[in-house]
């Protein structure tokens, strides 16, 4: 009786023991804050750059979701990764990351949800439709995966799924869920910037059009304050003087020159110059060579001659040279032929080597966890030495590249032969470079003395620690125009295949925050999340293996563990 008491109160304590420290490992908690991601990738884990900017949030921000109702397994997935990401953030900021789920489709007639249609079309969000499976049939669902975030006064869109098709797969729901902290992290920055950089895209030497660039130009204008500018000689298109101080100051904090065909004149380049000198950042994406693609809609053949837009020597000084030559590259984007008879005319995919896919495989926050980009008639690009100015490869082209020299011959007979890649090959062919540091300029040791003593051009031979890009190929900046000049398509638009395949456009814009110093938004960019995705072709030739594995073996393992059970208490009691 006695032990029976002795066992009963030993129970006792140790419950008691059990309550007090869990009560106490739940009061110290709350003074003690610590989380565990035990995945390889740390992919649950926010970057310094994101807990940085959570932490030093002074007003509450509000994010609406609409991914809330009932959805298909991949909707599923994604809704649930997008409120796993937001409790993350509010883990840091507190009560500053308020959020709620919206389901835009649950009003009960259709007026209502046409009307909720139209007010988050007109703030800025796409819609997806989804085709579900039902037992009489399929149906379509209007579904916006997208949020509106908003911060004192202030609200914008953010469009959570980017989708151009209107339609989505599984590939495309695992970038957005790789995305979701640079997506909401890249909103509250906008949202809470009072001050943004002011960025001008050059225009009057037969520059990309405005509707060429207009995918770019909206995207960077989430960021920065954007303005076409033409030159035209004006001093002060680009600066401005500083009134009795002999010195000038930028108007503008970044230019942007893309695939100008027109020769540029001293004036300007001096102008451009001066910019630089004064701390002006430049992304330059030059053509070296000029190619009439309209003439190979009547003939099977044209040729590429050097482009002369008087900027070579400016570039040079600067550090670098763009050669007077075609790449043509293995990995390549298709064009799409007529073949066949007249009479029966098909059209077949043909690899269209004069575009190269460039796979980004520097570690550098502007190309690191960015999709494929593709180019169009690019060159090569050698660098000169210049003392002060680091240069780093930012892009190149895959290991089977030939190098075209200048006048290039441009068939579409190539695509029916097989280049020579062997002999003849050159790989990872530098074609874009970014150079940083301190620059001299092009105008050094060549201005009259009357020049250099006039107050008003402030004249400055070094420049000020900037930055500049440069790429040898306009078209990375264009989207695809219709035919009737006034639609254009998303940046990284295949036209050919119909889909939404390069990175471009986040391409360019890592490009512009860094040269801008925005090193918060590309840091969190730039990382990496690896998703796993399962083999299809083990999938298939597997299938049976495991379907019997998953059956067969926790049925296996629950008659072992029951009979080891069984064995133990048998042998425990037979012994007493």
């Amino acid at each position: 009786m006695k032990k029976n008491l002795s066992e009963r109160g030993r129970i006792i304590v140790e419950t008691i023991l059990g309550v007090v420290f869990f009560v106490a490992l739940t009061y110290i908690s709350g003074f003690v804050f610590q989380r565990f991601d035990l995945t390889a990738e740390k992919r649950h884990t926010l970057t310094p750059t994101t807990i940085d900017m959570l932490e030093g949030l002074e007003d509450v921000v509000y994010i609406k979701v609409f991914l809330d109702g009932e959805f298909p397994a991949d909707f599923q997935r994604l809704q649930q990764s997008v409120k796993e990401k937001l409790d993350e953030m509010r883990a840091y900021a507190g009560e500053n990351i308020q959020y709620e789920f919206i389901n835009p489709s649950e009003a009960p007639d259709k007026k209502s949800r046409e009307a909720m249609y139209g007010e988050l079309i007109e703030k800025g969000l796409q819609y997806s439709s989804l085709q579900i499976r039902e037992n009489d049939g399929m149906t379509e669902k209007i579904v916006f995966p997208g949020a509106l975030v908003s911060y004192k006064d202030r609200e914008i869109p953010l469009q959570i799924l980017k989708n151009q098709q209107r339609v989505t797969d599984a590939e495309l729901v695992n970038r957005t869920i790789n995305n979701l902290e640079y997506d909401f992290v890249n909103a509250i920055y906008q949202v809470q910037a009072t001050r943004k950089n002011k960025v001008a895209i050059l225009q009057g030497h037969g520059e990309l059009r405005p509707i060429e660039m207009k995918d770019f130009s909206t995207e960077l204008s989430r960021y920065y304050d954007v303005n076409m500018v033409e030159i035209e000689g004006e001093v002060d298109a680009l600066s401005r003087n500083l009134t009795g101080s002999g010195n000038r100051e930028n108007r503008f904090d970044a230019l942007v020159i893309a695939k100008p065909v027109k020769e540029f004149s001293e004036q300007d380049k001096y102008i451009i110059d001066q910019f630089v000198m004064y701390g002006g950042k430049v992304l330059w994406m030059i053509d070296p060579m000029a190619i009439a693609m309209d003439s190979l809609r009547t003939t099977d053949l044209t040729m590429s001659t050097p482009l002369y837009t008087n900027l070579d020597d400016q570039l040079f000084t600067y550090g670098v040279r763009l050669n007077k030559d075609l790449l043509i590259d293995r990995t390549c984007a298709p064009i799409a032929l007529e073949t066949g008879s007249s009479a029966n005319p098909r059209t077949e995919l043909f690899p269209w080597y004069f575009r190269p896919i460039l796979v980004p495989n520097s570690p550098h926050p502007i190309a690191a966890n960015v999709d494929p980009i593709l180019t169009n008639f690019v060159s090569s690009i050698d660098t000169v030495e210049r003392a002060d100015v680091t240069k780093r490869v930012i892009l190149t082209t895959s290991q089977y590249t030939r190098i075209l020299k200048s006048p290039v011959r441009v068939s579409l007979n190539i695509v029916s032969i097989n280049p020579d890649f062997g002999n003849a090959n050159r790989p990872f062919q530098p074609v874009a470079y970014l150079l940083e540091g301190n620059f001299k300029s092009n105008f050094a040791n060549r201005l009259p003395p009357n020049f250099l003593e006039e107050r008003t051009f402030g004249f400055k031979e070094n420049s000020v620690f900037t930055r500049m890009l440069v790429v040898s190929d306009g078209d990375i900046a264009r989207n695809e125009v219709s035919r009737d000049g006034t639609q254009s398509a998303m940046l990284g638009w295949d036209p050919v295949l119909k889909r939404q395949l390069y990175g471009n456009r986040e391409f360019l814009i890592n490009a512009m925050n860094y040269l801008l110093g925005d090193a918060s938004l590309i840091n969190v960019r730039s990382r990496t999340i690896q998703l796993r995705k399962l083999d299809s072709e083990r999938i298939v030739s597997e299938r049976h293996v495991w379907q019997g594995l998953n059956i067969a073996l926790p049925v296996a393992l629950t008659l072992i563990f029951g009979l080891i059970q069984w064995m133990v208490r048998r042998n425990r009691y037979a012994n007493k």
